[in-house]
Parts: structure tokens; sequence; C-alpha cells
């Protein structure tokens, strides 16, 4: 068994240096990929910043019309509330002063009535002019 693990130790000390230098290898290619990646990711950074820019300055652009929808929706509410005001006063007038607003538009159509029915009907002398 002594020969066995003599001529094992024999093999492993022959095999160490080309294991290390088969590892080293691999690392250098390891390391070669990675600075590939980095380049190339480096590389995208800079046309991405490229364009970043040009959507900086197309939002610029796009801003100025933003803030006159914005003022333009803040009129618009402003305009509703009053009106949404303006037909509660209304309607609470309405509701409030119904029996004073029927006795008003009640003498208001009899007055206009009496008027027509005062009106004489045309003699033919008027309708033929002379």
């Amino acid at each position: 068994m002594d020969a066995f693990i003599l001529a094992f130790r024999n093999l492993c000390n022959d095999l160490m240096p080309i294991l290390g230098a088969v590892c080293l290898v691999c690392l250098i290619v390891l390391l070669i990929k990675l600075i590939k990646m980095i380049e190339s990711v480096d590389l995208t950074v800079l046309k991405t910043h490229g364009t970043i820019e040009l959507v900086d300055r197309s939002i610029e652009k796009v801003q100025a019309p933003l803030d006159t929808v914005a003022k333009v929706s803040t009129t618009v509410d402003k305009a509703h509330d009053a009106t949404v005001t303006a037909v509660k006063e209304v309607t609470e007038y309405i509701t409030k002063n119904a029996d004073e607003i029927k006795d008003k538009v009640t003498t208001f159509i009899s007055e206009k009535t009496e008027k027509v029915d005062e009106l004489k009907e045309p003699s033919p002398e008027d309708l033929i002019g002379g």
C-alpha cells in the first residue's frame, strides 16, 4: 500500500504545475472576457447618454404645452364649480319662492291675454290702405 501512496504522490507532484498553468490560463481567459464585457457596457452607457439627452430636450419642449393644459384644466374646474353653485342657488330660490313665482307668472300671462283681447279686428279699409 505504501508503494501506491508513493506513486500517487509522485503523480500529484508532476501534475501540480500543469494544473496550476491550466488554472492560470482559465483565469486569464475569464479576465479578458470580463474586460470586453465592461468595455461593451461602457459603450452602451455612452450611447444611452446621448439618447437620454435627446429625451430630456424633448421633455423640455413638451413642458410648455403641459403647463397650458394644466392651466386650462384649472379654469374649467373653476367654471364647473361656479356653474354648480349657481344652479344650486337657483334651485333653492325656486323651491323657497315657488308660490311667489307662480303668482308673478300667472299675472304676467293674464296681462298679455288681456292686451291681446283689447286689440280690435282690422277693418276692410285698413287692409286696403284707404
